[in-house]
């Protein structure tokens, strides 16, 4: 391992769910789930507001084709996919064709955590999907990670799930999507998700999920195609979410938290953090919750940023913000992506010194997630 002179740690890869995972949904939840599938595939299919940047793997290559599995069980069939996506043995084949050496796996983001607005349905498809994932990590989980998608829309089940989570799977942290529905993620409900993770020492993730199938919209209200919706939906949301984690007080509460706001790019950090500090300067008794500037909380350690390979701003934002905030993100293997390059990508810039991409490729990535690091690959 370490072909690229650097340890290497996918801070933010997709899939991991065997295809047959839906069928394991607990009896009595059947007709929820195929319901669940149904409305998904309408909503996707008739361009609503729930996108395709959402996790659903409407195909790994093309964001046009919207070809769907007859399966009633099933969003998306496997020849739409790349095998990696659901097959282990597949993707430890990609992982060593890329030089990754521990991939972090995030889930769908087909608004689980919210699904069909039914806290029961909900818990019992995050669990389900959660084993699942569990399942196709366990065939080699030195090199497999999950973070696990909890039932958001009741936090007493999220904190719960999360802990078994954590305590039966292993599993190195938590995905949110950028609010729940019609509350941010600074709302006092969900303190109970936020103290279990920094009781466990694990991740908590913010990965889009503005346009997730139930999801009420914010900003990409307005916007009506593929193009707008994905480039809109990550960054706004990850403003939103900072601004939830630090004025919001959520950082001040839980002050050992680890926070990562994902797929989002990098560019929009030092210029939201310079406008959330010059407004923090200016109105304080705006933000009681806090008693340091924005930006802080990320110099301090708990904030951390995904970045594509070839971003132009990850020597800027590194240079402005700190060297240890961003973290390297195949993005596996969604549309948009560009396996199987984006380890050597990184290794040929030279715009990054080796000290800078080690930390990009790997050292950071263990800091957010508790995971070994070597020092330094010979």
């Amino acid at each position: 391992m370490g072909r690229h002179g650097s340890f290497v740690i996918d801070a933010d890869g997709h899939g991991g769910e065997p295809l047959d995972w839906r069928r394991r949904i607990p009896g009595r939840f059947r007709d929820h789930m195929l319901r669940y599938v149904r409305e998904c595939k309408e909503q996707y299919a008739s361009g609503g507001r729930g996108g395709i940047g959402g996790g659903m793997q409407v195909n790994d290559r093309n964001p046009r084709d919207t070809r769907w599995s007859d399966d009633e069980w099933e969003l998306t069939p496997a020849a739409a996919m790349r095998p990696g996506m659901y097959d282990p043995v597949a993707r430890l084949d990609d992982m060593d064709l890329e030089g990754i050496d521990v991939a972090v796996l995030f889930p769908p983001g087909s608004g689980e955590e919210f699904a069909l607005h039914d806290a029961e349905f909900a818990a019992a498809l995050c669990a389900t999907l959660n084993d699942a994932r569990a399942e196709y990590a366990a065939h080699a989980s030195d090199r497999l990670k999950l973070v696990a998608k909890l039932p958001m829309i009741d936090p007493d089940a999220a904190a719960a799930e999360l802990d078994r989570c954590v305590r039966d799977h292993g599993m190195v942290g938590l995905v949110t999507a950028q609010h729940v529905l019609d509350k941010n993620l600074d709302h006092p409900s969900f303190d109970v998700v936020w103290s279990t993770a920094q009781r466990l020492g694990v991740a908590v993730c913010v990965h889009g999920g503005g346009q997730a199938p139930g999801q009420v919209p914010w900003v990409i209200d307005r916007l009506d195609s593929v193009l707008t919706v994905h480039a809109f939906t990550h960054p706004f949301g990850a403003m939103l979410a900072v601004s939830c984690f630090t004025v919001g007080g959520v950082l001040a509460r839980f002050p050992d938290l680890r926070v990562g706001f994902m797929e989002a790019g990098v560019g929009w950090a030092p210029f939201w953090l310079e406008r959330l500090d010059e407004h923090w300067e200016h109105v304080p008794d705006q933000a009681p919750a806090i008693d340091r500037r924005p930006s802080e909380y990320f110099r301090e350690g708990n904030c951390f940023l995904t970045a594509e390979p070839d971003e132009r701003m990850i020597p800027y934002v590194a240079d402005t913000v700190g060297d240890g905030i961003i973290c390297y993100a195949s993005d596996y293997c969604h549309w948009d992506c560009a396996f199987p390059d984006t380890v050597s990508i990184v290794a040929a810039r030279a715009d990054l010194d080796d000290d800078r991409k080690a930390a990009l490729l790997g050292a950071n990535a263990a800091r957010l997630y508790s995971l070994p690091y070597p020092a330094r690959v010979s």
